[in-house]
Parts: C-alpha cells; structure tokens; sequence
C-alpha cells in the first residue's frame, strides 16, 4: 500500500481541516501520514529510507511564512515525489521558491479538490 505524507499546517484552519477530509474519503486506498508543523513533517521525511516504496509528499502551504519554514528542509525533499496546494493569493517570491522545490504538480485552494485526488490516485499506481 502507498504511503502520502501530509504537511497541514496548524495555521490551516477550517481549509486545511476539508483539505484533510476531502484526501482522506478519496485516497481510501493509501496509508496516510498527516504532520502538522514542519519539524514533524522533517522527522517523518528523514525516516524514508532509500530501499523503501517512496512515499507522495503533499504540502498544503498557507502562507509565506510556513512556505519558508518548510524551505529550511529542502535537503530533504530530494528525488521525492512531492505535490503542493497553494493559497490563491501567492507573490512571485513565494512562486520561485515552490518551484526549486521540483514538486511534479501544483494545486491550489478550492472548495473541492477533485484534481488533485485523481493526480495521487495516479501517482499511487505508478
């Protein structure tokens, strides 16, 4: 079974937590690890060893500040398969950094999130 390591951070609030429902009612099929603060989220990270089945690393990054948090671990977010959910409202400051990020698809913040279920389900299968 595939694993999804979720960053959700506490700052979320009310969207991250449908964010959080609406992945776990369709990823039924996954093992999902939700971290909510990005030390956590480094720790789970670090514990992937090379000789495992890489999980999907999904980001749900609310603001700048927890963007450049994240950054801090960089390192570690190396030949992963990472996907990110952004807020609308994102600065090109913020758009530069995502992208050295190497995530393999970008997101944003709806109500729904049909899109991103159907690229993890794909991804999980691969």
């Amino acid at each position: 079974m595939k694993k999804i390591i979720l960053f959700v951070d506490r700052e979320s609030g009310p969207r991250g937590q449908l964010f959080l429902q609406q992945v776990q009612q369709r990823l039924s099929i996954a093992r999902v690890q939700v971290c909510r603060d990005a030390e956590s989220f480094a720790a789970a990270v670090r514990r992937i060893r090379p000789w495992m089945d890489p999980p999907i690393v999904v980001l749900f990054v609310v603001s700048k500040q927890s963007m450049d948090h994240l950054f801090l671990h960089k390192p570690l977010f190396e030949e992963k398969k990472i996907v990110m959910v952004l807020p609308e409202e994102k600065t090109d400051e913020c758009t530069a950094m995502i992208y050295r990020l190497f995530p393999r698809y970008v997101a944003f913040m709806d109500d729904r999130y049909d899109d991103l279920c159907e690229v993890l389900n794909k991804m999980m299968i691969q």
